[in-house]
């Protein structure tokens, strides 16, 4: 797979944003992917479009991510609806791991275990990064009214390192206060 770094005047933006509307609802798409691109000259974070190495010009996935120090926090991840359960999304994720150099990585997805309009898809989600190498910690939190699982692609979860990288990230994009995390019982 191939990763390229996109810029706000890449050729492949619309079909980003239009993947990006198609992938996520409305409550887990506070931000344009405009206000996304204007984020990356204000912090550490990188957008990247997932390319074939067969075909080097398809526009296959998206992912978002805000780089820490010594972690990464995994935004937006989504591969075209054409191309998945076809093994790309799986690749991708992958290569993009290995982009980071297998630094601890972090995902939240949001929880199959509330009731939901979308539980289908949310169990998709789930058993995707479970099967690609990620833990559930076995904390939540709640996003816009949304209940999140936290992963990692660690076994052992550092709360204090996560809450702490997530603090800042918040605080530097919405100025508002992580989301308290919580264990269901």
């Amino acid at each position: 797979m191939i990763l390229k770094k996109l810029t706000p005047n890449h050729p492949d933006i619309p079909a980003l944003k239009k993947l990006y509307e198609e992938a996520f609802p409305v409550n887990e798409r506070p931000l344009s992917i405009d206000n996304i691109l204007a984020f990356m000259d204000q912090m550490p974070c990188d957008l990247l479009g997932v390319y074939p190495d067969e075909t080097p010009d398809e526009f296959s996935a998206f992912f978002f991510g805000v780089r820490g120090e010594a972690s990464v926090y995994g935004v937006y991840f989504a591969t075209r609806p054409d191309l998945r359960s076809t093994g790309i999304g799986g690749k991708a994720f992958k290569a993009i791991l290995e982009y980071y150099n297998d630094m601890p990585f972090w995902f939240s997805y949001e929880s199959p275990f509330e009731e939901s309009d979308n539980a289908e898809q949310r169990e998709r989600r789930r058993r995707f990064y479970l099967k690609n190498g990620f833990y559930e910690t076995g904390w939540f939190t709640k996003l816009n009214g949304t209940e999140f699982i936290i992963a990692s692609s660690k076994k052992e979860f550092d709360k204090e390192a996560f809450e702490k990288f997530m603090g800042a990230m918040f605080a530097s994009t919405t100025g508002a206060a992580l989301p308290e995390l919580y264990r269901r019982d």
